[in-house]
């Protein structure tokens, strides 16, 4: 046995990521199966506990003082969620918050303590003590001697106590968790820094010999199950020991079993296993595996292994799982753990979660910049979802920096061995899950890299671990002398490499943190995002807007999604998937079709499967598209990506046209089908109907092969073609604006004395209007610069500029918006709309600027049409305002109303006859700030 350090401070001087000589690494602890002759003992969940702010306990000899320590905590867990530290903030690395993340805050060293009894019948064996994990690092004492450090953060560790538990007395174990290695862990920070034992601490024990690694290797082609297991012997260990090793249906009976020798501290066998099921997204079936390492009829050690027979590979551009091309719908994950804080463990928790996302369409997950917990694993094992583990071995972006502090280090020579064996340590820890098979070195470090045999050397060493996964050196990159199995990246990239691409981290579309939820976070994480919408809304006196303007952003970021998933995966035919980032919420940037407790926001399963399943019909519609006159020929092509299992057979896409309740067009579309493809199909084509006023209406496609249906759908507006402006309507001042020279039928106007129902369109407000409008006049301003607050789109997305929300929630803060609120205001008469502004109002707001209200004295009231703007900052923004001027009334609109669409014309006909209605009695004056504010823009040269 190795040995055991006697000073405290032996290790003090080691290296980042060392750990002691004696330490056990990868260790299981609470495996998903438990063989029936092992002998494990859990520790969970009570301890004591003390925090250590300076770091003093180590000098102080607190590792032989277990009474010290008069705090309770739970392990599994971290100790700021369960409420030790301060109510300070701390930095959330991407989006630079100051926030209080989880119950409490706390950077620095905290102790664990507790006290356990060997069982009478563990007398004569060895005992081990095995840790499912520590963050960052742990230095372990027992009865007051240190067995050793451990600094992989995602690692589980152990260490042999034989020589050290007392066998009749209570033995005492000290857990000193400290800062030493974060850097290897920094992604588990992405919400704050947490600390703690984060999975569950077990005492085993075995006979003279222990089965240290149970490696078992499904061969799907070859009807077989390849077993190989190490043995850590003693050295009292005598010959004749045999490995009796047996696989099992998880939900079946017949069995096989072989035996094969122990040679040194190795033994390996083949069981035959007849026809296998194998394992997929589809049928994830999943096999038991139980070993047993035997002497003279007597079982030393036993353990039980869940396996699939999985084989992934590539053909030409598809991803292959058992030789059969799926379409890659992935998802990114960022820890989402309200109730914890650290990574879950709970697998009743993690099955209803993953569930979801496989009942939302998903069938991969991608990990950004961490590996899960092994429960994480087992149950994505059970419901059928790959895991995409991603541990920074060749680092993240160059490296930790200030700015984004969760990265990984460089593999330079003071990390290199470190971050590769934590790597490696991880591979081995999940070699067996038929779910982790797919790897990853480092996220987005472009085309290429400073440390390329490191990638080469991780890639080998996986390769020779688990030969079945298929390993790419960094997420969002291409550069095909580098390991790449696959590439993940851009689709534009697509047609710059043979391999098959899967669209990266698509694209952090977000939504309105909602106020609702806060009553959901019970547990370790603090509602944080939806406190600084609280806090900033009532500094913005907005406060009342928070809950509707929550869910209106939740219908924006399910439009804006929809459309552009669906825009993606037809527009590239070649491309293996999308990793749509994210299927659910992370506190600060709400990106997911699901909340960060994996549950319905807008869209249910059934409906997101419309856009994110095996199969998936789409359309050329673009978002400019979708309004509509009467006898206009509206033709769309349809487009098919089916990648079901099997595939569909079908020669015909049907649709229809539904205006109201009523459908008033039907065909369908002659399809040469595809399987396996991205193609286009054919065709749809109808007249646009005539309607008297603005109309939604809804194009539905439908292919059916037998019980299966696939179907899809897109809303349009018709808006009536005849649209008289009312008359008693002049331009005052000369135009800028181009849609304001092409009115129709009104021409430019002086200001006289007021005349009942005579309205003015006018960009500049003057003393000679306000006089006009305190006598009883009615003017529409139309906004332009100094009444509207534009900004730049984040990373250059440009389409749907000021429509859509900008990606995640990156500064700058004061940029972008998350959605609207549309008041039921007699102002915008018919016009179609169900609270929020959907795609008949695109054209109007996609490069149109929304008002700034604060500085022009108009948030003294809500707007008629409202933006919710970027929640950090909350400021009030709005498309349309109205105040009484004395005895008129003035109307200022920001909407782009070009007259060439008919949506414009109408809101502007609607805006008109509003104006020169009795019913145009703003409640609210036109307060003295913003007379002053409107003239000083109105002189702007």
């Amino acid at each position: 046995m190795a040995r055991i350090c006697e000073s405290p401070m032996e290790n003090g001087g080691r290296q980042m990521g060392e750990a002691a000589e004696n330490v056990l690494a990868p260790v299981r602890v609470n495996p998903v199966l438990t063989h029936a002759a092992e002998r494990r003992r859990s520790l969970d969940p009570r301890w004591c506990f003390r925090l250590d702010p300076e770091d003093v306990g180590v000098g102080e000899g607190w590792f032989g003082q277990s009474d010290i320590f008069q705090d309770t905590i739970e392990v599994p867990g971290c100790w700021q969620g369960q409420g030790f530290g301060s109510d300070e903030s701390e930095m959330v690395w991407d989006f630079r918050l100051m926030a209080r993340t989880f119950r409490a805050t706390y950077k620095g060293t905290g102790w664990y303590a507790s006290s356990f009894e060997v069982p009478d019948a563990w007398e004569s064996e060895r005992v081990w003590m095995m840790f499912g994990g520590a963050h960052p690092s742990a230095q372990v004492w027992l009865n007051g001697v240190e067995l050793g450090n451990h600094g992989q953060p995602f690692v589980p560790f152990g260490f042999e106590i034989t020589d050290v538990v007392n066998l009749k007395a209570q033995n005492d174990i000290v857990v000193r968790v400290h800062e030493a290695d974060r850097i290897f862990g920094m992604a588990y920070s992405w919400q704050g820094n947490w600390s703690g034992l984060y999975r569950g601490v077990e005492i085993v024990s075995a006979g003279s010999a222990r089965i240290e690694q149970l490696r078992c290797r499904p061969d799907l082609n070859g009807q077989a199950v390849d077993v190989s297991a190490q043995f850590d012997l003693s050295p009292k260990t005598i010959s004749d020991l045999t490995l009796r090793a047996t696989v099992t249906p998880v939900n079946g009976r017949q069995e096989q079993s072989v035996k094969a020798p122990v040679v040194g501290n190795l033994a390996e066998c083949r069981i035959t296993i007849p026809s296998p099921q194998p394992w997929s997204p589809d049928s994830p079936n999943l096999y038991r595996v139980d070993a047993e390492i035997v002497q003279d009829g007597r079982i030393l050690d036993a353990v039980s292994e869940r396996i699939g027979f999985v084989s992934l590979s590539t053909d030409a551009k598809h991803f292959l799982i058992n030789d059969e091309p799926y379409y890659m719908r992935g998802t990114g994950e960022f820890i989402p753990c309200p109730e914890t804080g650290s990574p879950d463990t709970d697998r009743d928790r993690l099955r209803k979660r993953l569930k979801t996302l496989r009942d939302y369409g998903y069938n991969y997950v991608r990990l950004q910049s961490y590996a899960q917990t092994p429960e994480y694993y087992d149950v994505a094992d059970e419901v059928g979802l790959l895991i995409q583990s991603e541990m920074g071995a060749i680092g993240a972006w160059g490296g930790n920096t200030p700015d984004h502090v969760y990265q990984w280090p460089q593999p330079t020579p003071r990390f290199r061995d470190a971050l590769t064996t934590q790597w490696n340590n991880v591979v081995l820890r999940d070699v067996n899950h038929p779910s982790a098979n797919l790897y990853c070195l480092s996220n987005e470090y472009g085309a290429d890299t400073d440390f390329p045999r490191s990638a080469w050397k991780c890639y080998n060493d996986t390769k020779k671990i688990k030969p079945t996964a298929l390993v790419i050196w960094t997420d969002g990159g291409l550069n095909e002398d580098l390991p790449q199995d696959f590439v993940n990246d851009q689709a534009s990239r697509d047609g710059d490499t043979a391999l098959p691409l899967i669209q990266h981290e698509y694209k952090w579309w977000s939504s309105f943190p909602d106020v609702a939820l806060i009553e959901r976070y019970s547990g370790a994480m603090r509602p944080y995002a939806a406190e600084i919408a609280i806090k900033a809304a009532a500094k913005q006196g907005i406060s009342h807007t928070l809950a509707q303007g929550a869910k209106n952003s939740q219908h924006l970021q399910l439009l804006e999604s929809k459309a552009k998933m669906e825009a993606c995966r037809r527009d590239y035919e070649n491309l293996a998937g999308i990793c749509h980032f994210n299927a659910m919420d992370g506190n600060p940037s709400p990106q997911g079709v699901i909340d960060e407790f994996y549950e319905r926001k807008i869209a249910d399963a059934a409906s997101w499967l419309e856009t994110n399943g095996d199969a998936v019909i789409m359309c050329s519609l673009g978002f400019d598209d979708r309004v509509v006159e009467p006898g206009d020929l509206v033709s769309c092509d349809l487009h098919v990506s089916d990648f079901s299992h099997p595939p569909l057979s079908f020669g015909a896409i049907g649709w229809e046209l539904s205006v109201g309740k009523e459908v008033v067009s039907t065909g369908t579309v002659k399809a040469s089908h595809q399987p396996y493809r991205t193609y286009l199909a054919g065709q749809v084509e109808f007249t646009a109907p005539q309607v008297m006023t603005p109309t939604p209406a809804r194009l539905i496609a439908c292919i059916t092969d037998g019980d299966r249906v696939v179907t899809n759908r897109w809303d349009l507006w018709v808006f009536p073609h005849e649209i008289q402006l009312p008359s008693n309507t002049g331009i005052y001042g000369t135009p800028e604006h181009t849609w304001l020279k092409s009115v129709d039928g009104i021409e430019q106007a002086g200001v006289s004395k007021a005349q009942p129902g005579n309205v003015l369109l006018t960009e500049r407000v003057d003393a000679q209007l306000l006089e006009y409008l305190n006598d009883g006049g009615r003017a529409v301003l139309v906004a332009s610069e100094g009444l509207v607050r534009p900004y730049r789109p984040l990373f250059g997305m440009k389409e749907g500029h000021y429509f859509f929300t900008p990606p995640a929630n990156y500064p700058p803060n004061e940029d972008g918006h998350d959605g609207t609120i549309i008041a039921d205001h007699p102002m915008l008469g018919d016009m179609p709309h169900e609270g929020y502004t959907d795609l008949q109002f695109f054209r109007m707001i996609t490069d149109s600027p929304p008002l700034d209200l604060t500085p022009l004295g108009l948030n003294d009231g809500d707007p008629v049409i409202r933006v919710m703007h970027s929640y950090l900052i909350c400021h009030p923004l709005g498309y349309l305002v109205e105040r009484r001027v004395g005895q008129g009334a003035l109307i200022i609109c920001a909407l782009n109303l070009e007259q060439k669409w008919p949506e414009a014309r109408y809101m502007l006909s609607q805006l008109l006859r509003h104006a020169q209605s009795d019913d145009c009695r703003p409640e609210l004056a036109l307060n003295e700030t913003a007379a002053k504010a409107l003239l000083s823009v109105g002189a702007l040269p």
